[in-house]
């Protein structure tokens, strides 16, 4: 069994091509994530485990953190934010693996898609479960659900223009930022103003569940979901639009 180094994972398993990319690099990556999963990855390694199976111990943590907030107290959120902690270092790890060993596998690919859509839907529903177990307010269950559809549409959105290329044979989307600029400049001018105001970004596990843990220790959870929601269809909105508007759909 080959003992890689450190170095050797940081090398091969964090290319300046994958640290830098566009859309799927997280800022906990860069700032803290990726200083640690090498060394994760190297124990990973040794015992023998599959890149594949890291990914769905993924997607395992995320369900897991999902599960953590319908617990009432404190005590859920804080075991929510712990597992989506848990949840992106193995997602860095399971990257670093298969570059490392050159065990590339589509399957993977889909199951860590299957891992964060499904989870950041769990985690929408499962806030409306604990605002309706500690409120006993049935529309809260709704708003859940409503929160969960907004943020897979969203998700969703970005796989859809792959998909729309690949069928009309075009190439693969560059990673230049200009692609996404909408080439209506009014439209452009609103989607600039996303940078100071970037709530398109909280919908990720990560952001998520430090959401829930701070709207539960000011006791404001229920608030949180109608403006979680509302806030997921504007970015559902205008994440459509600047993708009609964009190049992304065209050669």
């Amino acid at each position: 069994m080959t003992n890689y180094s450190i170095q050797q994972i940081k090398s091969v398993g964090q290319p300046p091509e994958v640290l830098n990319r566009r859309v799927a690099e997280h800022w906990s990556g860069p700032l803290y994530m990726r200083k640690i999963s090498p060394y994760v990855s190297k124990v990973l390694l040794k015992l023998g485990i599959s890149p594949t199976l890291v990914t769905w111990l993924m997607v395992l943590s995320g369900w897991l953190a999902a599960a953590s907030v319908i617990r009432t107290g404190l005590s859920g959120v804080i075991l929510a934010v712990v597992f989506a902690q848990l949840q992106m270092l193995f997602d860095c790890c399971d990257g670093e693996m298969a570059r490392v060993t050159a065990k590339f596998n589509p399957a993977g690919i889909f199951i860590d898609r299957f891992g964060h859509y499904s989870t950041e839907a769990l985690l929408a529903i499962a806030l409306g479960v604990r605002v309706f177990l500690e409120n006993d307010n049935v529309s809260a269950i709704i708003f859940g659900l409503i929160f969960a559809l907004l943020i897979t549409f969203n998700k969703v959105f970005n796989d859809m223009v792959h998909v729309a290329r690949s069928f009309s044979n075009l190439a693969k989307l560059s990673e230049d930022k200009s692609v996404a600029v909408p080439r209506n400049k009014i439209i452009a001018l609103i989607r600039s103003l996303f940078r100071f105001f970037p709530i398109h970004k909280i919908y990720h596990s990560v952001e998520l569940s430090i959401i829930f843990l701070l709207a539960a220790i000011f006791d404001f959870l229920s608030e949180t979901l109608i403006l979680l929601t509302l806030a997921a269809a504007i970015t559902v909105i205008g994440h459509l639009v600047a993708i009609l508007t964009s190049s992304r759909l065209r050669a």
